[in-house]
């Protein structure tokens, strides 16, 4: 069962739910979406499979506090915890299922997860992050089914995209963050038993502003997250491709 460490769990259905493996993934992956949503006034939230509790820093209850903090600075409505095994995640029925039941409960038109085919090891290869990536795939699937009986209403999320790309994938889009670089860093900080102070440890400040700079010049401006889609976006017109209107998800 998850549990709710952030935000009332009655609030209106959300825009965007966006999983994350560990309690820092969500952050590094997708914080600066998640504050520019904030900023456009749309619903957010946060769900960690697990509680990190194999992180070489801290420990459960810090990271939970950790994790509040940096659901405080992203703005978004609703934290929860699947409590998973950390280095031990499954691709079964009853993870998808789990997964399923918080998407038909929140109601997202955008559900975020893990890219999953990844040669396996560390990094972007994590146990948790590929098979993390499967079950938010399955599950979101699963919560449109009427007999998979979740205790909810069923669910249709309008698309599900995947982030932590590794570097030879070409993205299906980027989002400029610019503006939200500094609270989405800040966001990141907030895990200090796995980052340290930003004062201490400045290098984290250089290796994710790399990575959002690179992926800013694709979208005309300084910083940007990744986004995969395993399904063709539609587009009102060429000139949205273009940079000339909004994207269409």
């Amino acid at each position: 069962m998850s549990d709710l460490i952030y935000g009332d769990s009655s609030a209106p259905k959300l825009d965007v739910l966006v999983f994350g493996p560990h309690p820092d993934d969500a952050e590094i992956g997708a914080g600066g979406l998640l504050l520019k949503l904030a900023a456009q006034g749309r619903k957010t939230g946060i769900v960690d499979l697990t509680r990190g509790e194999m992180g070489s820093g801290g420990n459960v209850a810090i990271r939970e506090q950790e994790s509040i903090e940096a659901a405080k600075i992203l703005k978004v409505s609703i934290r929860e915890n699947m409590n998973l095994p950390d280095c031990g995640v499954e691709d079964t029925m009853e993870n998808r299922r789990a997964v399923a039941r918080l998407i038909a409960k929140y109601r997202p038109e955008v559900v975020l997860g893990t890219y999953y085919e990844l040669p396996p090891g560390r990094g972007l290869g994590h146990n948790d992050h590929i098979k993390g990536g499967l079950i938010v795939a399955h599950g979101a699937n699963y919560a449109h089914l009427k007999k998979m009986d979740l205790g909810y209403d069923t669910w249709h999320a309008r698309a599900t995209y995947f982030y932590f790309l590794p570097p030879t994938l070409m993205p299906s889009f980027v989002v400029d963050v610019t503006p939200w670089h500094e609270e989405w860093l800040a966001s990141i900080y907030a895990h200090e038993s796995q980052f340290g102070r930003a004062d201490q440890n400045p290098g984290i400040r250089d290796f994710f502003g790399a990575n959002a700079m690179r992926w800013g010049r694709q979208a005309r401006g300084k910083y940007a997250q990744a986004f995969y889609s395993p399904w063709p976006i539609a587009l009102d017109s060429v000139m949205t491709a273009a940079g000339m209107d909004g994207l269409q998800a």
